[in-house]
């Protein structure tokens, strides 16, 4: 699995939670230690014998300050503890950033929902790290997770608020201080719009891609990755789409008059289509 990135400069928490029979437990005496390592400089930024924080049953976290962040490069932290008087060890591997605005501003159920998707794609194999080609390319800039967060906050979202009736006035939002959140119970619709649109960021980046004329030397022929991406991208939405109509039929409310055809009763929104009624307001006060 992809090692979880941490932006550079930022004050962030790393965690392990403890587990015994499949159940959430204690080490002895509620202490968990760690220490954290710079495996490219072997560079100690949390020393050995270090005491993490008990949050909750079986669950411990510490948090670095910006100057423990202030190098970028590739890290492990070391946690130590026992049970029963039997020692365990786990080592957890993760890497500084560069700045991450996008990631930052996602809380931490919308940061698991951007992993996720990354992993989706993780097993493509035309990079050293796993994942699209374009991380290979130092002029790209491609960080994936950032790309995800980025496209959650911006394509996706505008997508799901603007496509398809009702169009969410006042519109949804991402992030620590998004004044009309998300609902947390469609994060799935908000999953499968977020990876479509990825997987469309992708193919777009593929625009340009120059033939080799007058040249005699082998190359790695990927104009095509673009229309491969693009037939993804077309199936993707054709899932996700069905998401986003089914979560937006639940915003569809009008008045309680209907009439009755075949059988079947037609909401007046239905029978009189120039004056729908779209009653929102509710949603952002806790309604469903």
């Amino acid at each position: 699995m992809r090692p979880r990135p941490i932006p550079q400069f930022s004050v962030e928490p790393i965690g392990i939670m403890t587990y015994a029979n499949g159940v959430l437990a204690d080490p002895d005496n509620q202490q968990v230690y760690l220490t954290v390592v710079n495996t490219d400089t072997n560079s100690v930024i949390v020393p050995s014998g270090t005491l993490s924080t008990w949050e909750s049953t079986g669950t411990y976290q510490y948090t670095f300050n910006s100057t423990q962040t202030g190098v970028q490069g590739n890290y492990e932290a070391q946690w130590y503890y026992t049970i029963s008087g039997s020692p365990r060890q786990y080592n957890d591997v993760f890497i500084i950033t560069d700045q991450m605005p996008y990631w930052q501003n996602l809380d931490y159920d919308q940061r698991q929902i951007a992993a996720g998707i990354v992993h989706r794609l993780d097993k493509s194999f035309d990079s050293t790290s796993g994942g699209p080609y374009l991380q290979e390319m130092q002029q790209s800039g491609f960080n994936i997770y950032e790309e995800v967060a980025f496209l959650m906050s911006t394509e996706a979202l505008d997508y799901c608020n603007y496509e398809f009736q009702p169009i969410f006035k006042p519109a949804f939002e991402v992030g620590q201080n998004a004044m009309a959140p998300w609902p947390t119970n469609y994060y799935g619709v908000l999953a499968t719009q977020t990876y479509a649109h990825f997987v469309k960021h992708i193919a777009r980046n593929y625009i340009e891609q120059p033939t080799p004329e007058g040249m005699t030397a082998a190359w790695m022929n990927r104009r095509d990755y673009y229309n491969r991406w693009m037939d993804l991208y077309r199936l993707e939405k054709e899932i996700a789409d069905k998401q986003l109509r089914q979560m937006k039929r639940w915003y569809m409310v009008g008045s309680k008059r209907s009439l009755l055809v075949a059988g079947g009763l037609i909401p007046r929104m239905f029978v009189n289509p120039a004056r729908p009624h779209f009653m929102y307001a509710a949603v952002n006060m806790g309604g469903i």
